[in-house]
């Protein structure tokens, strides 16, 4: 009797059990559904992502609220926001994220979430400044007929009668160009951002790239790191076009064929060197990438670049043209010594282009030149030097220029090593020095007093820059894109000084993996190869000694 009770009271504890686990096991299932069910209704996400991928950093936040501390009389999108709003009271003002299909469209597609909670992220930060707003353009077709080119994975940053539209790759940082492809990084603050400080600018400033000379980007990531600066970027053929008023910066980009100047008509009446002059006669800049494979020299146009202080270093022998390429294997990231990471200039106007960069961090990313052109000041500057009298350790030689009133200095801003040697021709023409490393990255600046009222009792200075490089590729998609270089980071701290308008400079593309190691030189690569291939042997080996050693002592 004792061994059938003790079984059934078994039995039924089981059975008890079992059923509590059902229930337990339902009710769990219960709640999943309904709290997935809510999730999906109220878009409920949490970011767990290693990098934190969608949340707001703290930089955005101040960026969008305080604007750029380089410029502290500029408005920030939201003091802007407000501003206007007192100007007109009776308008609805409101930086509009708009998202062109609908909300289960942006949540249910991972890369389409990450930008959709960054925006949200935003609207939740600045909630009566920044509206999240979704329209379905295949049912409401009207509702984006005021943008150009938008599709089911646009993004609309609007204010205004201003606008912004970024499809749903530029948010990604892919490794080619192929965004087919799973993108490496993402990019959604910085670009969600920079279009907020773009249509919340009292002017759009335009940035121009010559096309009437052959000229052919690599790759169009130099554009969208112009429009990420806040330029409108458009072409421009100088022969036939205007230069428009708001154009700030004009961008000469691997030019094949010469500038055309006026000879009075006989065969050409048409001067696009005067052009430029009288547009960096204004507050205005220019950027200049030649390449190093041209078979002569842009004769007009390089004697406009000489009054500038820029020579791009060549030789003519036998009547070919054959420029000085830099080579420098000790700080190569190729085995031909002809992709090289060029050291920052510390000092006068080029340290003050790189400062920001290499304050980042105590190891500033490689900047990196590929098949690079040297550059020499032009024999229209004489040489010049600067020390400080109250510090001494600022002190730096560079290119001095007067005539007529016109007062210009050109500085380096990027050089190579002392190891680096130049070859032109199949033959070494010119070696660095410690004391003269050649040039890979020149700007020189035209500074002016303009007088603020009628009196001249005040002034400020108002000056044009001209950036030169001797290589097309620095602008490469494998160099602006990557965060183990500095060059499209240096780009956007230049464009704020040159461009005189607020960067969303800080905000970094977050990588959905680590590729630091394309930093690594070849001597660097050399080195470690010979440690891990040395240092494990000779420990072996010391191990191995001491055994034999111990039992030969037993």
């Amino acid at each position: 009797m004792k061994l059938k009770s003790a079984t059934s009271r078994k039995l039924r504890y089981g059975g008890v059990t079992a059923i509590l686990t059902a229930c337990i096991i339902a009710v769990v299932i219960i709640v999943n559904v309904i709290f997935s069910a809510l999730a999906q209704k109220l878009l409920w996400y949490a970011d767990l992502t290693p990098e934190m991928m969608f949340t707001l950093s703290d930089n955005a936040i101040d960026l969008l609220e305080n604007g750029d501390p380089e410029f502290e009389d500029s408005t920030s999108p939201i003091e802007m926001v407000d501003k206007l709003r007192a100007e007109n009271p009776d308008e609805d003002l409101m930086i509009r994220i708009i998202f062109c299909d609908d909300p289960d469209a942006w949540t249910e597609n991972t890369s389409m979430r990450y930008v959709y909670e960054t925006a949200k992220q935003m609207e939740d930060a600045f909630p009566d400044h920044i509206r999240v707003e979704n329209v379905n353009i295949i049912w409401n077709p009207s509702a984006v007929s005021g943008y150009a080119g938008v599709t089911t994975t646009s993004v609309v940053v609007e204010f205004g009668t201003e606008y912004r539209v970024r499809s749903l790759n530029q948010f990604y940082v892919y490794n080619t160009e192929d965004t087919t492809e799973a993108p490496w990084a993402y990019n959604g603050e910085k670009i969600l951002a920079s279009a907020i400080l773009a249509v919340t600018r009292a002017v759009s400033p335009i940035a121009c790239f010559t096309t009437n000379h052959d000229e052919a980007l690599y790759d169009p990531e130099l554009a969208l790191t112009l429009e990420i600066a806040g330029f409108r970027v458009q072409t421009i053929n100088l022969a036939t076009d205007e230069i428009p008023a708001n154009c700030r910066l004009m961008v000469v980009y691997n030019p094949m064929k010469d500038f055309m100047v006026s000879d009075g008509g006989i065969t050409s009446d048409i001067d696009e060197i005067e052009k430029l002059d009288a547009f960096l006669d204004g507050t205005n800049s220019m950027m200049v990438f030649m390449s190093p494979t041209l078979t002569k020299p842009l004769t007009n146009f390089e004697e406009f670049l000489a009054e500038w202080g820029i020579s791009y270093d060549r030789y003519e022998e036998d009547g070919q043209v054959h420029p000085h390429i830099v080579q420098d294997t000790s700080q190569s990231l190729t085995v031909d010594g002809h992709t090289v990471k060029a050291e920052y200039e510390t000092q006068g106007t080029g340290g003050s282009l790189t400062k920001d960069l290499r304050a980042r961090s105590s190891t500033p990313p490689a900047v990196i030149f590929k098949n690079a052109m040297t550059i020499s000041y032009s024999d229209q500057y004489s040489p010049a030097h600067y020390t400080d009298e109250e510090d001494e350790s600022i002190s730096f030689d560079y290119g001095a220029y007067g005539v007529d009133g016109t007062y210009r200095s050109i500085y380096d801003v990027f050089v190579t090593s002392d190891n680096a040697v130049a070859n032109a021709n199949g033959k070494v023409v010119e070696k660095a020095t410690a004391q003269n490393p050649l040039k890979l990255m020149t700007v020189t600046v035209e500074n002016r007093n303009v007088s603020e009222d009628n009196y001249g009792y005040s002034s400020v200075n108002e000056a044009s820059y001209v950036i030169a490089c001797g290589s097309p590729e620095f602008a490469a998609q494998s160099f602006l894109q990557s965060n183990a270089y500095g060059n499209g980071a240096f780009l956007e701290y230049a464009l704020r000084i040159i461009g005189q308008e607020p960067v969303p400079v800080g905000l970094t593309f977050k990588p959905f993996g680590d590729y630091t190691i394309d930093t690594v030189t070849t001597a660097e690569a050399t080195q470690y190869t010979v440690v891990l291939t040395v240092v494990p042997a000779v420990l072996a080996l010391g191990v191995g000694i001491v055994v034999i050693v111990r039992r030969k002592n037993r």
